[in-house]
């Protein structure tokens, strides 16, 4: 089954049967489609402060069933205080998404230099996991996947990073991800699914070719 990206919050029942896997993330809310994903990583907001705005006075029961999408490197929302307020507002699963999987080369090695990148990621996930969260793990390829795995990621969602609007280029990048995933799987256990990122419209068979499921951006 596909799992669906919402900003929105609606219930089970206004949703029908297209309820599906959802994961909520309201930090994309407001912002252009191809750019929200790399707008929610960047301090033009609080993403983390949005999610907790969105939750607060929802009703007992609302996140049943619900990820909710955590910018797990956030600098200022110490983990352990942070998971506390998510749980007494009635989340038990968590993702790291936004997620700066998304950026690789220069940009991605300097957010690793200053300690923001895939690495503490996985140590919010793993204290997530350690405090009886349900955790789904984004990743950009199989060694940060099996890490994520190894924290308590149940679930691991391969991100295919940016789109370049290079048709040779995004098709690589694609394959690329299609093999990622193809590793996991054979680690095992768990599901592995993809990201159909911005801009891999036109890769959608090859990035589904080997996953479990497809993680779908907000329609």
């Amino acid at each position: 089954m596909d799992a669906q990206i919402i900003p929105i919050l609606r219930t089970v029942a206004e949703l029908g049967a297209t309820a599906g896997d959802r994961l909520f993330c309201p930090a994309l809310g407001g912002h252009p489609e191809d750019r929200a994903e790399y707008l929610a990583l960047l301090p033009v907001q609080d993403s983390n402060g949005r999610l907790l705005d969105a939750l607060a006075g929802m009703p007992d029961g609302h996140m049943d069933g619900v990820c909710a999408g955590v910018f797990a490197v956030d600098p200022f929302r110490p983990a352990g205080p942070f998971l506390a307020t998510l749980r007494r507002a009635g989340v038990r699963a968590v993702a790291n998404f936004p997620t700066t999987a998304v950026f690789d080369g220069e940009t991605g090695e300097t957010l690793r230099a200053v300690g923001l990148g895939p690495e503490r990621e996985a140590a919010f996930l793993e204290q997530a996991a350690r405090a009886g969260f349900a955790v789904t793990g984004f990743a950009a390829d199989r060694e940060v996947g099996r890490r994520l795995r190894a924290a308590g990621a149940a679930r691991i969602v391969v991100h295919p990073g940016a789109a370049t609007g290079d048709a040779a280029r995004d098709a690589e990048a694609a394959a690329q991800a299609a093999a990622e995933v193809a590793a996991l799987r054979r680690d095992g256990p768990g599901p592995v699914f993809v990201h159909l990122a911005t801009g891999f419209a036109a890769h959608r068979a090859v990035l589904e070719s080997e996953a479990d499921g497809l993680v779908l951006l907000p329609a």
